[in-house]
C-alpha cells in the first residue's frame, strides 16, 4: 500500500513538472535584444519629491505582507522610493504580460511622430493589404480599442522595415537609457516564430519604470518626445462611454483621483499611473494569496499622500465622454 501511494505521489509530481515545463517554454523569453544600459536615474527622497512618508509606509505595510519583491514610486523624473525583498534589485529583470501590449501601442506613436504613419483611422488595407481580416474597415483605432497588439505588431514591421525586436530596442529602449530586453517567441499565428508583442516581455525593474514615466509624462521622458502631444494620454483615457479601459490599459477601480489607469501581469504585477500628479507606481511580486488582494489600497495610500492631490466631489466632471480621444 505504502508502495502504490509513492507511486502516485511520483506520478503526481511528474505531471506537475511537465505542466510547469510546458508554461516556461510557451513564455519563456526567446529572442533578446542585448544593449547597453545607461545611467541610473536620479534619486531623491520622499520629501523633496512631494510624497508624504506615512502614506509610503502604510503601502509598504501592505505590499510587504503580500508576496511583494519591489514597489518602486517616481514622479517629475525622479525615484523618489524604493523598497526590495527577496533579494530583488532595480536591475533584477521580470516579466509584465500587460505593459508588453502597451509597448506596442507607444511604438505607434513613435511611427506617428515620425510620419511612418499619418493617421490611426486609416483602413488597414492600406498597410496590409488583404492579409488582415475586415481590412477594408478595421482601422488602427479599431486594433488599440480591441487590444490586437499582434495585428499592430504586423503593422510597425512593415512600415518599419524591420523585425518588431529591432523597432522597440531601436525606437524605444535604447533612446531611454534602459537595458537588455527580452521578448517571448509567438507559438500561433498570427506572427508565428517572431517576437510576441501580446505578452512575456522581461526587462529590468528600472526600465520599466522609464517606460512608465514616458506613459505618465505623455510620451516626454527626459524633455525628448517620442510620440506626438496627447497621443499617450488618449492611451490611457476610456475608449468610448462606459468602458473602463483605454488603449491597452486598464481604467476601473475606485481610486482616490480620476485619471489613474492601470497596467496587470501575472500573479498581481500593477502599474499605476496618475498623470495629474506625475506619479508612477510599480508593484512586482507573486499572487497575494490568502492576505487577499485590494486593487486600491497601494496606489491610494499613495495618491493621497502626494502634494497636490485634491478629493474630487462625487459627480464631479464626471461625464465619461470627456475623456474619450474621439
Amino acid at each position: 500500500m505504502k508502495k502504490k501511494l509513492i507511486l502516485a505521489a511520483l506520478c503526481v509530481l511528474a505531471i506537475v513538472a511537465v505542466i510547469a515545463l510546458t508554461r516556461l517554454m510557451m513564455h519563456a523569453p526567446a529572442i533578446t535584444v542585448a544593449l547597453q544600459a545607461g545611467p541610473a536615474q536620479p534619486r531623491v527622497g520622499a520629501a523633496e519629491g512631494g510624497i508624504d512618508s506615512a502614506a509610503i509606509d502604510a503601502a509598504v505595510a501592505y505590499a510587504g505582507a503580500r508576496n511583494t519583491h519591489a514597489m518602486v514610486i517616481a514622479r517629475g523624473g525622479h525615484i523618489v522610493f524604493e523598497k526590495y525583498w527577496d533579494g530583488f534589485s532595480a536591475d533584477s529583470a521580470v516579466r509584465f504580460d500587460e505593459l508588453s501590449a502597451v509597448i506596442a501601442g507607444v511604438l505607434l506613436g513613435t511611427a506617428l511622430n515620425d510620419r511612418l504613419i499619418l493617421d490611426i483611422d486609416m483602413p488597414l488595407f492600406r498597410y496590409l493589404g488583404d492579409a488582415a481580416a475586415d481590412a477594408q474597415t478595421r482601422t488602427l483605432r479599431t486594433l488599440l480599442t480591441e487590444w490586437d497588439a499582434e495585428t499592430l505588431a504586423e503593422v510597425l514591421e512593415r512600415v518599419g522595415g524591420q523585425p518588431y525586436q529591432v523597432l522597440v530596442a531601436e525606437r524605444l529602449w535604447k533612446p531611454l537609457g534602459n537595458g537588455d530586453i527580452a521578448f517571448a517567441e509567438r507559438k500561433k499565428e498570427p506572427r508565428k516564430g517572431r517576437a510576441d508583442a501580446t505578452c512575456c516581455i522581461r526587462a529590468r525593474i528600472g526600465d520599466w519604470m522609464r517606460f512608465g514615466q514616458l506613459l505618465a509624462r505623455d510620451g516626454v521622458f527626459e524633455a525628448n518626445q517620442y510620440t506626438p502631444p496627447g497621443f499617450v494620454h488618449a492611451m490611457l483615457r476610456s475608449t468610448r462611454k462606459d468602458v473602463p479601459r483605454g488603449y491597452f490599459t486598464r481604467l476601473d477601480g475606485a481610486f482616490a483621483t480620476r485619471d489613474v489607469a492601470w497596467v496587470g501581469g501575472e500573479d498581481h504585477q500593477r502599474m499605476w499611473l496618475v498623470p495629474s500628479l506625475d506619479l508612477v507606481i510599480l508593484r512586482v511580486g507573486g499572487a497575494a494569496g490568502s492576505a487577499g488582494w485590494d486593487e486600491t489600497l497601494i496606489p491610494n495610500s499613495i495618491i493621497r499622500g502626494t502634494r497636490g492631490w485634491q478629493p474630487a466631489s462625487s459627480g464631479e466632471g464626471a461625464d465619461p465622454k470627456r475623456f474619450a480621444p474621439h
